[in-house]
């Protein structure tokens, strides 16, 4: 067997289900990618991977974005350095899946079983029930508009009134903090947020 059947549930009303085959030895980002693109959402928010017991109580986080290092030099474990099989190993493992921290989708995620296909054709979408939301239908009421969004709007921002929207995880309003501080100094072209359109994400797979 050379990769993994996961069947992955937004948190939304109705049954919305996708199941997503990828390769044992992936880094969570590809199966991080591959749900965005099951859902149809696009990528450039922030996102983390929880690994969830039995009633998808969350445990070990996985973000991301490099979050740096702990006070003892440990760095803190991300998408792109940890493989999918160091995180899930049997029939009934689950994740728990966050993207977009401002509009908060949560995605159940469960590993139900292994198969042996042609590595070349993974990830893969295997089946689909039910019409995705679309990916700014929620949270809208948090927000102006988009650019409100992304700049901290709608007076709900730090407690100036006038920075990013925190999230109250330390580590990631730390992140946001720092973007915000970026962008308002003028970066350049290239060097923001990689927001990657879903043509160009049907070329990865």
């Amino acid at each position: 067997m050379n990769c993994y059947r996961f069947k992955v549930i937004i948190d939304h009303e109705g049954t919305i289900i996708r199941d997503i085959e990828i390769a044992m030895d992936a880094p969570l980002e590809d199966l991080h990618k591959g749900i965005l693109l099951a859902f149809g959402f696009a990528q450039g928010e922030m996102a983390s991977f929880y690994v969830a017991d039995g009633e998808w109580a969350r445990g070990a986080e996985y973000h991301l974005m490099d979050m740096g290092s702990d006070d003892f030099g440990t760095p803190y474990p991300n998408m792109r350095t940890t493989a999918l099989r160091d995180v899930v190993a049997a029939a009934g493992d689950r994740l728990v899946y966050v993207y977009d921290f401002m509009r908060m989708w949560n995605f159940f995620v469960e590993l139900v079983g292994e198969n042996e296909v042609d590595l070349s054709e993974l990830p893969r979408l295997t089946s689909e029930t039910g019409e995705a939301p679309g990916q700014f239908s929620k949270g809208g009421e948090l927000f102006e508009d988009e650019s409100g969004a992304r700049a901290g709007g709608s007076g709900r921002a730090g407690a100036d009134g006038d920075g990013p929207v925190l999230t109250g995880d330390p580590e990631i309003d730390a992140f946001l903090l720092e973007e915000a501080e970026r962008e308002a100094g003028g970066a350049g072209e290239g060097d923001g947020p990689d927001f990657t359109s879903l043509d160009e994400l049907d070329g990865i797979y």
